[in-house]
């Protein structure tokens, strides 16, 4: 099981979206929550935004084995954690938010695609898959 906080920033006309995951490892692996089952998950979600001062836009929803937790974007404690930006190659793991764009409409480039070859754990998630369960689950 795993626990996606994310942001969903911008949204314009054509399409163009931007995300930025919660990710540990500088930004590349999804957060692990070792042997817990869905409900303990979203639980855990709640509370992990809740002592980190995040605002949960709404409730966690768990898709295959992943808790995804939108966050407010003026959650006053966001500037307290790390940007993918601060982490050169060589430092010390830690928890970022990295960002990534998304077509949402069109992908004519398919740049979409091109994020399904970042993995974001030893299994099967890819960028490309969490944020397709993402924006087919919200709105």
């Amino acid at each position: 099981m795993f626990i996606l906080p994310f942001l969903r920033l911008l949204k314009n006309s054509s399409g163009l979206e931007q995300f930025w995951l919660f990710l540990e490892r500088n930004g590349t692996h999804l957060i692990e929550l070792q042997n817990m089952e869905e409900d303990a998950a979203i639980a855990y979600a709640k509370e992990f935004a809740e002592v980190n001062e995040l605002v949960l836009k709404d409730e966690p929803f768990c898709v295959n084995d992943i808790v995804f937790c939108e966050i407010v974007p003026d959650s006053k404690e966001l500037v307290g954690f790390y940007t993918w930006k601060e982490t050169p190659a060589g430092t010390t793991p830690r928890e970022v938010w990295r960002p990534f764009l998304w077509m949402e409409y069109s992908d004519p480039w398919g740049v979409n695609r091109l994020m399904d070859s970042l993995q974001l754990s030893e299994s099967s998630h890819t960028v490309y898959s969490v944020l397709e369960q993402i924006t087919n689950r919200r709105p």
